[in-house]
């Protein structure tokens, strides 16, 4: 006997829950649980349903057939509330029983937070309910913002989830304005509408980014698309959009259909090649070529790959005119011949991106982030090193060499005087060739420049780091000791740390330098380990030192250092003394000879900042004559500059001359003597250097603070202990 059979039982049987509750009844009749259920609804009361489910063990699957057949709405919800036999179930089940209750319920059920909260509904098991709803139940639930947002606690996402399933248009528009959304959501939800709606809001919403409305106009059909591009040229260009930025994401399908097209639209001849450039690999190669002009096929022939074309310098370089935007080259290790070439493409295509790497372990796997030159920077630079590189003696060893290319570079370069500032731009100082032209870097980009000006001489390095501090590794490198003696050796050469003593002409101190030796560097005057240098596992066989006498030969032979192997910087030295004895007693005067000194040996100091602060500290203004309270040399910056540039500041405070603030004018190349009053109206400090002094600006310390300078952010110290005769 069959579900047939038990139906006809039930028509005639008075008492029709005991049919039900009848053990045997499995038995007698072939049925399964679905049919079961069926003959429950159609023949028993939901109060009987009740009583049924009472009859059936905790959590036998028979339940979940016959709670799924009570109809009253109202004591579905009771259910919910306190049955056990909605405990008996699953959560799966649970969910299926409240999908099929009434619109009404479900509405119940919502506003009920003690039920949501007690059978542990979560906000995915919300969002389907309410999508199970139909049009109008479920707006009339979206239409409820403190129901949806503050009770119910859906996010953005799901809520423009399910407004995006709303067939009205106009209800959509609503939506988006009741809820505020951000611009992902309301982009998603525009794309649910007709192409005519969307081509017109993107044309008339001044709110949506270039980057949504790309993506809701790769949404349209490509009859809609196309049109869109006749009729809506100014648009384009008012937008700063490009018609390539949206048929590149369109799916394969979209793109076949548009590349028929082409030719047809009223685009220059530019952007449809970008268009043929970013298409998907597959398409391209499903291309008929035949309607295609040779320009055409050319660009269908670029590789294209993650939004670059990749540069083949020995094809016809005019194939990439126009196409600046999707070249970014790293030229690091071209050739001659491939840098002769490169230069050509330059011209051609002037806005090229020139990227560099940073030459550490993390590059290598590919984890570099862009640092990007300009073309004009990269000419300008690499005409600098073709010229330092065509003065270098080609007899010369590759310690000369070294040590030609390290002072070369301390003359060209300064540590980036806003460093670790409130508008500090990372990317310019790591850049190689905007290094060499600005003439600021970082200590990692400045190792990179060595790294890449030694390479080209044939000498191998390696950027190495710290803790915070990067700097080059050389192996095996022969040195002429003073006594006659060559010597091979693997050292560590620091350049950001001899900026200073080469663009002054000093001694470099972190020149060829142990590992145990350099690590002495990285302890202050406090005993504090800065550890910039410290790195065991690359650098425990750096074991050579080039001692002072060995240094002075070396820079002797290559015009760097006298006859009798002293540096440029002792005559400074001499003549800073000299001021400094002839207006011992008048110590304004003093101080402004050394000024006018200074200008004389190195009339770029305004822009080599890091390096006048250092010679500075070190020499000019650490005369015996020279008595201070205190006296802070730093950085500020001019209130009315928008990009807060850094000037250099001078503090004095003494018993002779009381307070004195001087800053240099970098459009004088001179300092400016200026009243405490106009000074701090003029400048302000930086958020960190004020960080550091717990707020306070040095003029409104109180007691001497001892001046340390962190060797990590500086060209380090120009003058080494005993080193005044250098």
């Amino acid at each position: 006997m069959d579900a047939k059979d038990l139906r006809e039982k039930l028509k005639k049987t008075e008492n029709k829950l005991t049919v039900f509750t009848d053990k045997s009844t499995f038995d007698k009749y072939n049925i399964n649980l679905r049919e079961f259920s069926e003959l429950v609804r159609d023949f028993l009361t939901d109060k009987e349903k009740i009583e049924l489910l009472d009859s059936f063990e905790p959590g036998a699957t028979i339940k979940k057939y016959i709670i799924n057949v009570i109809s009253n709405d109202d004591i579905k919800i009771e259910m919910l509330k306190n049955s056990k036999h909605i405990d008996d179930m699953n959560r799966f089940q649970m969910l299926d029983f409240i999908k099929n209750m009434s619109d009404n319920a479900k509405k119940i059920f919502l506003y009920d937070s003690s039920i949501i909260e007690k059978r542990e509904i979560s906000l995915n098991d919300i969002e389907n309910i309410i999508s199970r709803m139909d049009n109008q139940a479920k707006q009339e639930v979206l239409s409820d913002v403190e129901l949806i947002r503050n009770k119910l606690h859906l996010k953005d996402n799901q809520i423009s989830n399910l407004v995006y399933r709303l067939p009205d248009e106009k209800v959509k528009l609503n939506m988006i304005e009741k809820y505020e959304f951000e611009e992902r959501e309301k982009a998603e939800i525009i794309q649910s509408f007709e192409d005519n709606t969307k081509m017109d809001i993107v044309l008339k919403d001044n709110d949506l980014s270039a980057y949504y409305k790309k993506s809701i106009l790769s949404s349209l059909n490509t009859d809609s698309l196309s049109e869109f591009l006749k009729q809506n040229k100014d648009f384009f260009v008012q937008s700063n959009i490009h018609p390539y930025e949206i048929t590149k994401i369109l799916s394969d399908e979209k793109q076949r259909e548009f590349v028929e097209k082409i030719n047809d639209l009223n685009l220059s001849s530019i952007e449809k090649r970008k268009i043929l450039i970013t298409l998907d690999e597959d398409v391209k190669n499903e291309i008929d070529t035949n309607n295609l002009t040779e320009e055409q096929k050319n660009a269908l022939s670029l590789k294209y790959k993650n939004g670059t074309i990749i540069v083949d310098l020995n094809r016809n370089l005019e194939d990439y005119r126009g196409l600046d935007t999707f070249l970014n080259v790293n030229p690091e290790d071209f050739t001659k011949e491939q840098k002769n070439r490169f230069f050509e493409l330059c011209n051609i295509c002037p806005n090229i991106q020139i990227s560099n790497c940073l030459g550490h372990e993390n590059d290598k796997k590919g984890q570099n982030t862009a640092w990007i030159s300009s073309v004009n920077e990269y000419i300008e630079a690499e005409k600098w090193i073709d010229n330092l590189i065509n003065s270098i003696n080609p007899e010369y060893s590759d310690a000369q060499k070294i040590a030609v290319i390290d002072n070369a570079i301390g003359k060209k370069i300064s540590y980036s005087p806003d460093y670790e500032t409130e508008v500090e731009n990372k990317q310019n100082a790591r850049a190689l060739w905007k290094i060499i032209s600005s003439g600021y870097g970082v200590c990692n980009g400045i190792a990179r420049v060595e790294q890449y000006i030694l390479n080209k001489m044939g000498i191998e390095s390696e950027v190495i780091s710290g803790t915070i501090h990067a700097f080059l590794k050389l192996e095996n490198i022969e040195f002429p000791l003073a006594n006659g003696e060559i010597t091979k050796g693997t050292t560590i050469l620091d350049p950001t740390w001899n900026l200073t003593e080469q663009r002054f002409g000093a001694m470099p101190q972190f020149f060829c330098k142990s590992y145990e030796d350099i690590r002495k560097g990285d302890i202050n005057k406090k005993g504090i380990d800065g550890k910039y240098h410290q790195n065991d596992e690359k650098l425990q066989d750096a074991t050579f030192s080039l001692d002072e006498q060995s240094i002075r030969e070396l820079y002797k032979s290559v015009g760097l250092a006298d006859k009798d192997g002293y540096f440029p910087i002792k005559e400074t030295m001499e003549k800073s003394s000299k001021i400094d004895e002839m207006y011992a007693n008048t110590p304004k005067q003093n101080i402004e000879n050394q000024f006018l000194l200074l200008k004389q040996v190195c009339p770029e100091f305004a822009q080599c900042q890091e390096s006048t602060i250092g010679i500075l500290k070190d020499v000019l203004l650490n005369n015996k004559n020279l008595k201070f309270n205190r006296c802070v040399i730093n950085r500020v910056y001019d209130r009315e500059d928008k990009d807060r540039k850094p000037v250099i500041f001078i503090y004095i405070d003494s018993d002779e001359m009381k307070r004195n603030f001087y800053y240099v004018d970098s459009k004088k190349g001179e300092f400016i003597n200026i009243p405490q009053e106009e000074f701090t109206k003029q400048f302000e400090c930086y958020d960190v250097d004020l960080k550091r002094n717990s707020g306070l600006r040095p003029w409104e310390m109180e007691n001497q603070k001892e001046e340390e300078k962190d060797l990590s952010q500086s060209s380090g110290n120009i003058i080494a202990e005993g080193g005044a005769d250098r």
